[in-house]
């Protein structure tokens, strides 16, 4: 356009590439500052005790061998084995099973583990570098690698309009002076005023003022994306893998069933166990007390003894009551049915006779059987979910939602191997998490997306889209 001495033509091309470029990075830098925001930082300092005494020290500096304090609520932030005291530790995060795990003398930690009551002495294993959590990283770092780049519209459209345009131009430049027996120069300037008339300048504006208003859309609806082009992405998935725990269920476990032998009432079977459980600190425990919708009255409940690993006994009215494992009542000289347990239950004892039992499960979030659908009327031909629990939850949840697919006890390691294995021959693949276990699995894929709400600061850092509200709903509602 300069050489044809049309200035305003060229000024008015490159401001309309700046303007587009601009609003494209704009909406996009708008996310990211979101997902910043969202992530929250740890505490980087390990309780190393040392004769007698705590120092606080960087996790990096802690050497295999040293003995470390975990303290409830916090991280454990290098592999070992328990030395002293006993707690309950939330694995989700690491492994994806839902149901807390008891550690005591003698238990193996991995880094990345969630210490929920009393404080733990641990020998360190492995340093920092060798830790499960660096593991992950190192995983993610592969993964991210290994990544094809996904091409915005914008770009797809000029990998072929570019050289096809260009193509024309030479040929009305070699071929003007043979066809009508023109000079060359007017060839040329025929080929030149083509390039200018064939700048697609509404496109180069219009693409991305779409790309700013549905990147603004989505993050008003909560869904926030790293990239312009995932915007167009999600719109090609053909198939969608889940993690269950924190991302299709809600990792707190409520209670299903009541089944009460006979002569007790269920009413009677809740009363007495959510009673002995009333000051207990186990999950499940306080699971139960929730299901119970009557009265409750802690000045009833006395001599309480929670073990780890297997359940309660306490005077309740002046009775004793058992709450706990099949094997844990059983210890106690308590008669209970023979079979195998489905699921995760809970038995109840009163006066060394037994009341009957409690299924509890890990809840299934509210939107997740209407995303389910909805990816299906959306066309994803293929739904899979991933998950660190056991064979028996795991499944229950994949039959109840209607997955295609489901796989169990997997850690990190495992879900990369087998979402590699799902790469659909048409169409991309985009995998749905929230903890640090899903991240390497996040980076491998098409689309990653976490669940914001709950997810991980590793799992943010690595997805291509972040759900604030960790809602499943979300996914469909960001293809449409």
């Amino acid at each position: 356009a300069m050489f044809l001495g049309d200035y305003s033509e060229a000024v008015g091309v490159m401001l309309f590439y700046r303007v587009g470029e601009y609003l494209q990075e704009r909406a996009v830098g708008s996310s990211r500052r979101s997902v910043s925001e969202l992530m929250s930082l740890r505490p980087e300092a390990v309780h190393v005790k040392k004769a007698g005494a705590v120092d606080d020290v960087p996790p990096s500096e802690v050497l295999p061998g040293s003995l470390i304090e975990v303290r409830p609520g916090e991280r454990v932030p290098l592999d070992g084995v328990v030395t002293g005291g006993c707690s309950v530790l939330d694995t989700s995060a690491m492994t994806g099973e839902s149901l807390p795990v008891e550690a005591g003398s003698g238990s193996s930690v991995l880094a990345g583990y969630i210490n929920g009551q009393g404080v733990l002495e641990v020998r360190t294993e492995r340093d920092w570098r060798h830790s499960a959590l660096a593991r992950v990283q190192e995983l993610v770092e592969a993964a991210s690698g290994r990544k094809s780049p996904l091409e915005g519209r914008l770009s797809s459209f000029s990998r072929i309009y570019t050289p096809l345009v260009i193509s024309i131009a030479a040929l009305v430049f070699l071929l003007y002076p043979l066809v009508t027996g023109g000079s060359w120069a007017d060839g040329l300037f025929r080929a030149l005023v083509l390039l200018v008339i064939s700048c697609p300048c509404a496109l180069v504006l219009s693409i991305p003022l779409g790309f700013f208003a549905g990147i603004g859309r989505a993050a008003r609806q909560g869904i926030l994306l790293k990239g312009s082009n995932y915007l167009d992405a999600l719109r090609k998935v053909k198939t969608v893998v889940f993690d269950k725990t924190g991302t299709l269920t809600e990792g707190v476990f409520s209670v299903d069933e009541v089944l009460p032998r006979d002569g007790v009432s269920p009413e009677e079977l809740l009363y007495w166990a959510a009673h002995a459980e009333l000051s207990a600190s186990h999950p499940l425990g306080r699971s139960i007390v929730k299901a119970y919708e009557g009265t409750l009255f802690p000045d009833r409940v006395a001599e309480l003894v929670e073990v780890t690993g297997g359940g309660v006994s306490a005077r309740v009215e002046g009775r004793p009551v058992l709450v706990g494992k099949k094997s844990f009542l059983q210890e106690a000289g308590v008669r209970t049915e023979e079979g195998e347990d489905r699921g995760v239950t809970v038995y109840a004892a009163l006066d060394g006779i037994l009341l009957g039992c409690l299924r509890l499960s890990d809840r299934v979030k509210p939107g997740a059987e209407r995303a389910v659908r909805k990816l299906r009327e959306l066309g994803v031909s293929n739904l899979v979910m991933l998950t660190g629990d056991s064979s028996s939850a795991g499944t229950e949840v994949g039959l109840k939602l209607g997955m295609d697919e489901v796989f169990c006890g997997l850690m990190p390691a495992g879900k990369l191997e087998h979402v590699r294995r799902l790469k659909p021959e048409t169409g991309l693949l985009a995998f749905v998490g929230d903890g640090m276990n899903d991240a390497p699995s996040l980076a491998a894929v098409d689309i990653g997306i976490a669940m914001g709400g709950v997810g991980s600061d590793t799992a943010l850092q690595a997805a291509d889209v972040v759900v604030m509200k960790g809602d499943p709903l979300a996914v469909p509602l960001g293809m449409m």
